[in-house]
């Protein structure tokens, strides 16, 4: 599977606990734009309403050589339906439903046959005081490598 784009800010917001992976249903000049790299997932919000997942705010462009007359209310960050099936949105529920718990777009892939899939996954928001550990140490690793190159 090839990694169209990824949400690297949730990596660092977020601690995971699981990850599902779900179909998305596109019109044919989103497809495009997708597989064009055209894609943004950083402001992205999962719900279920009905029992249905939906994905918000994904930013989906108009493909660049798509007229406007073929498309022409189109929305670049509307509202999109995710296929999964039955049990694995029933256990998305149960894991919601708990508190802290939120799901998560991180990642747009294309598989071998091209079909265009999004990477789901729960987790809870890391709180301010483990981001700052998290800094923290990566600037001490930082130095500490710093320094073994200069007494080499």
């Amino acid at each position: 599977m090839k990694v169209v784009t990824k949400n690297k800010r949730a990596y660092f917001d977020y601690e995971f606990s699981t990850d599902y992976t779900a179909g998305i249903v596109l019109a044919w000049h989103e497809v495009k734009s997708i597989k064009t790299s055209h894609v943004n997932i950083s402001d992205t919000i999962i719900s279920i309403q009905n029992w249905e997942i939906f994905l918000l705010w994904m930013d989906v462009p108009l493909y660049s050589k798509t007229s406007p007359n073929l498309a022409p209310h189109y929305q670049p960050k509307q509202k999109r339906k995710l296929l999964v099936n039955k049990k694995e949105l029933s256990r998305i529920a149960a894991q919601l439903d708990k508190p802290w718990m939120t799901a998560v777009a991180l990642e747009v892939l294309i598989t071998d046959r091209g079909f265009i899939k999004i990477k789901i996954w729960i987790g809870r928001l890391k709180k301010k005081i483990e981001k700052k550990q998290i800094l923290k140490e990566r600037s001490q690793e930082k130095e500490m490598r710093k320094e073994a190159k200069l007494f080499r």
